[in-house]
């Protein structure tokens, strides 16, 4: 379902119960031709940024993601400070309207950029990646720094991937798979899951039908992965922009990146850039319609904390 609600949170009724239910959502057509046309433009420019996952880097250990065992994916984490043009596109992408709302919702507001942008390129028979994510680790062991959780009607992912899709990805074509509900897993995924030798049987994975401009949500508390690319087109290109809490940190990129970058943003799109702090800390945040709103401390408590802590905010 391609429709966003922005009365409730921007998921539908139908897309919340799903999303709960299995994990993952997909938005149907959420990017223009015209965005679609300069983010392929863009990356076709700079293929000589993109690295080549060789050796010890390769993401598949497992025979069903490896592929020919020859190319590995290739990564590029540096698309915001391209060069103009080719940057602004991906800029753009920070910063979705009908995506807003549905962040807010899935999130919180405050919501903020974790790792920085990673786009992917699979060529035909080059190796995937083995699942990976997941509620627990290997040892059954709770994982909450990508933890999912609903309580009294609210859902909060403490990892949120937003994955833009730029090629057609027909079900079989390999690419992105999912194993719908084990973001509420509590036992590790038993290795002949892991293997991928009886999913055709059991239906335990997805592989779903993408088009170009759709959007894929998903928790990184999903058990995930991608299969070899053995679709028609030349190659599978995505690129993943990955969302947490307002206070929550994964990644440090920011730590470097941030601040450079925010001097040439949008200001809706410096707002994401943010680090992590509470709202009430008078943390600016995007409304659903975009808008920018702040959280407020009082004058007298931030008084009192510069008299204690001798700097504004505790």
């Amino acid at each position: 379902s391609s429709g966003i609600n922005a009365e409730y949170g921007g998921l539908t009724a139908q897309q919340r119960y799903l999303f709960d239910l299995r994990g993952f959502v997909i938005l149907r057509n959420i990017i223009s031709s015209e965005d679609l046309a300069a983010a392929r433009q863009a990356i076709s420019a700079n293929l000589n940024k993109f690295h080549e996952r060789k050796g010890a880097l390769r993401n598949s250990q497992r025979d069903a993601f490896q592929g020919d065992r020859v190319r590995g994916r290739l990564d590029c984490g540096t698309m915001l400070s391209w060069d103009k043009p080719h940057c602004e596109v991906f800029r753009k992408f920070l910063v979705i309207p009908q995506i807003i709302p549905v962040i807010n919702e899935l999130c919180g507001k405050g919501y903020r950029l974790d790792h920085l942008p990673l786009t992917i390129i699979q060529y035909k028979n080059a190796e995937g990646f083995d699942l990976h994510g997941g509620n627990v680790d290997e040892q059954g062991q709770w994982i909450t720094d990508l933890s999912y959780d609903c309580r009294y009607g609210k859902i909060s992912c403490n990892l949120l991937n937003m994955a833009i899709t730029l090629d057609k990805v027909e079900p079989g074509n390999g690419g992105f798979v999912i194993i719908p509900g084990s973001h509420k897993a509590n036992f590790p995924i038993p290795p002949e899951i892991a293997d991928c030798d009886k999913l055709d049987e059991n239906k335990y994975l997805i592989n779903p039908n993408l088009n170009p401009g759709d959007v894929l949500l998903f928790t990184e508390a999903a058990t995930h992965g991608a299969f070899p690319w053995y679709g028609d087109s030349e190659s599978r290109r995505t690129v993943f922009y990955r969302f947490c809490p307002s206070n929550f940190g994964y990644g440090r990129g920011y730590l470097e990146k941030n601040e450079e970058l925010g001097k040439d943003l949008t200001e809706q799109q410096r707002v994401v850039l943010q680090p992590p702090f509470t709202n009430r800390l008078n943390r600016y945040h995007l409304e659903d319609d975009g808008s920018i709103g702040c959280g407020v401390r009082s004058k007298q408590k931030l008084d009192y904390d510069r008299s204690v802590f001798d700097c504004e905010y505790f």
